[in-house]
């Protein structure tokens, strides 16, 4: 005689859509505190702020507010957005918050809306910094909207693209995998000169002229506000393929992702001179 031991179906909470924006809050402030997410914001600071007092030139300033934040804090909120995504699971947890108010579903939404304030408070930075530079008559040609929103929302993809690796492969080796991935392909695509530059993530608008950069090279051609665009088409795509890991209805979210793409694809055709 043999006795089947059979495992109980984890009990989970009744969707409640009223406790997104209650965990969107505390997420973000998770985020923002979050030790990779202070210390790639701590570089940017002692960067930009050392620039500010330096004898910086056109072209060191307009990539500072352009292309700069790409990279610091925007690698960081990589392995951020993935640490804070996957905590519950490497923390063994996840029967436990299976059962409080929210389901996986809402909780990866809410990370999702929160990723918007550290993009945000890289907004403030830029905004702040390009301010100073305007100040002091640094600027050859002034950077302009597009240019200047490019690196908030390459935090923004950096965020969501951590936050779908984390949902889909919760592990610390799949989030470096992740980000060393990333680093890559952007390398990769932006190793030759040519239109195919504009499909990276990290694009520098303003033109070398020499190589110190004291002489000013111009505007790269293409379009700043189609790169924007096609930047937020990708962003939509990462978000929605962490939601479709964790969604009882898929359908909306399999469209909003579609969606997506056709913004990135839009977007990445009118960026092309």
């Amino acid at each position: 005689m043999s006795i089947a031991i059979t495992r109980s179906p984890m009990a989970t909470a009744a969707p409640v859509a009223s406790v997104v924006p209650v965990l969107a809050r505390q997420e973000a402030r998770r985020l923002v505190r979050h030790p990779f997410m202070l210390f790639g914001f701590a570089l940017f600071i002692a960067t930009t702020g050392g620039s500010l007092i330096a004898d910086t030139s056109a072209t060191t300033a307009f990539s500072l507010v352009d292309s700069f934040p790409s990279f610091y804090p925007g690698v960081f909120t990589i392995l951020a957005g993935g640490l804070v995504a996957s905590r519950d699971h490497r923390a063994g947890s996840d029967e436990l918050v299976a059962p409080l108010p929210g389901r996986a579903f809402e909780r990866v939404l809410a990370l999702c809306v929160a990723s918007v304030a550290p993009a945000l408070l890289t907004l403030g930075l830029i905004l702040l910094l390009h301010a100073a530079y305007v100040l002091q008559g640094v600027y050859v040609e002034t950077p302009n909207v597009w240019h200047l929103t490019q690196g908030p929302v390459t935090v923004l993809g950096g965020c969501l693209f951590g936050i779908m690796v984390g949902t889909w492969a919760p592990t610390r080796s799949a989030v470096l995998f992740a980000l060393v991935l990333m680093v890559a392909a952007n390398l990769w695509v932006n190793g030759d000169e040519g239109p195919q530059n504009l499909f990276g993530l990290s694009i520098g608008w303003g033109e070398w002229g020499s190589p110190d950069g004291r002489v000013w090279g111009g505007l790269a051609p293409g379009s700043p506000m189609g790169h924007v665009f096609y930047l937020l088409g990708l962003c939509g795509m990462a978000a929605s393929a962490a939601l479709l890991r964790v969604a009882d209805r898929r359908t909306p979210v399999i469209v909003a992702g579609f969606l997506s793409v056709v913004v990135a694809v839009t977007g990445g055709i009118g960026q092309l001179p």
